[in-house]
């Protein structure tokens, strides 16, 4: 972009602006892409400002090549009592500045989601502390660190904080010694398995206290990147009081290849395993891990497997662990989902249905289901045995 249109555009947005704010006129959503903005880009702040000013309440600014590669926005920049959603991302550091002698006040109360995508987001001390005092609501955090500068520093603490996903670019910064977490509202937690495996597990006691844990260990997508030896054991103790837990494939990877011993879930009363997506994880290892978590969960009454016909392709299992297990079971509700109607699948119901004896409601999601597959599968799930007299079985079409 030339300097005359950078001029222009410059113009056309302090236009825009003013003429909102002369009319009053409020903002719900704010979008800001830039780059190569040279001399202009001090005028930045001020743009995000106003913006915040007419209670914009989305914020999304995209960064590209500045001309200063550590641009500086200023948290007080984003103060607000409107603005529930903001994304940042590209080459730029969001600080407290001079102004602040320790950790920042709350800039916007009600933030409910943020994204950091390649930021820099504190000063002098790693970690999100700054970010969570400038924003104490905050109930979703995701951060993408990038290979320049990783920041955090392995701690979260946040009473409020509900959902939290975190990705880095590569393993050059080396692994993370210990990563606490104290945040009784956390249920669902992403990581990439490699940095998981390479460091220790420090859970604080705050976080025993949660209800719901949607445990997504992913992979890294990049090849090249080895994965470290290491014991996750203190994690999946330092959950086990949660009353839901989901694990996704890469979640029960992560458990059988490098955990010790299943803990107790006492508390446990519902278990999701699995996933819809195809290639969802190694059905030997679902298979292996089921009857172990079954067995370790004795309050547990319903059991979600997600994703049926994925597990059981290619598949050549002794049925003796299992059928135990589910035997000494005291679910009540199995929910299927992913059911494509195979005589694979066909076989593990009837195990389910022959083997759990306080089954009370069996739940298939089918894709594309008619009325007439639908009768069909009936029929096949009303012509196997139960081991419950009470157990009733209800077919519904998968949602897109």
């Amino acid at each position: 972009m030339g300097r005359v249109q950078i001029e222009v555009f410059a113009e056309f947005v302090e236009r825009v602006l003013s003429l909102r704010k002369k009319n009053s006129s409020p903002m719900k959503k704010v979008s800001f892409k830039l780059s190569h903005l040279g001399s202009h880009e001090r005028f930045v702040p001020m743009w995000v400002k106003k913006a915040m000013d007419l209670g914009a309440l989305e914020l999304c600014l995209s960064f590209g090549d500045l001309i200063n590669p550590r641009f500086v926005l200023l948290y007080c920049a984003l103060e607000s009592k409107a603005l529930v959603d903001l994304r940042i991302r590209g080459s730029v550091c969001l600080t407290q500045g001079s102004r602040f002698t320790s950790r920042p006040d709350s800039v916007s109360p009600v933030l409910n989601s943020l994204v950091l995508d390649s930021v820099q987001f504190t000063d002098d001390k790693p970690g999100f502390e700054a970010v969570l005092s400038a924003f104490p609501n905050l109930q979703n955090l995701r951060v993408h660190e990038s290979n320049k500068w990783y920041y955090w520093d392995g701690s979260v603490s946040s009473p409020t904080l509900k959902r939290f996903v975190y990705r880095r670019g590569d393993d050059t910064s080396g692994p993370k010694r210990c990563v606490t977490f104290d945040t009784p509202g956390l249920f669902t937690w992403s990581i990439l398995m490699w940095l998981l495996i390479s460091m220790r597990i420090c859970v604080w006691t705050a976080w025993l206290k949660l209800g719901l844990i949607d445990l997504q260990l992913n992979k890294n997508a990049q090849e090249g990147v080895a994965f470290v030896p290491g014991d996750v054991s203190t994690l999946f103790k330092g959950i086990r009081n949660v009353k839901i837990l989901c694990l996704s494939p890469d979640a029960l990877d992560t458990l059988y290849y490098r955990s010790g011993a299943i803990p107790v879930f006492n508390n446990l009363i519902s278990l999701s395993m699995g996933s819809d997506r195809p290639h969802g994880g190694s059905p030997h290892i679902f298979w292996k891990l089921f009857p172990s978590l079954l067995l370790k969960a004795p309050n547990l009454q319903t059991l979600i497997i997600k994703g049926l016909g994925h597990c059981v392709r290619h598949l050549r299992l002794s049925w003796d662990d299992v059928s135990d297990a589910l035997s000494s079971c005291g679910v009540k509700v199995l929910q299927i989902t992913g059911y494509e109607g195979t005589g694979e699948e066909l076989s593990h119901m009837k195990c389910f249905l022959g083997s759990l004896p306080r089954l009370e409601m069996v739940r298939v999601t089918h894709k594309g289901v008619d009325d007439g597959e639908r009768r069909r599968l009936m029929d096949d799930f009303l012509c196997l045995p139960k081991a419950s007299s009470k157990c009733k079985v209800k077919v519904m079409k998968e949602s897109a």
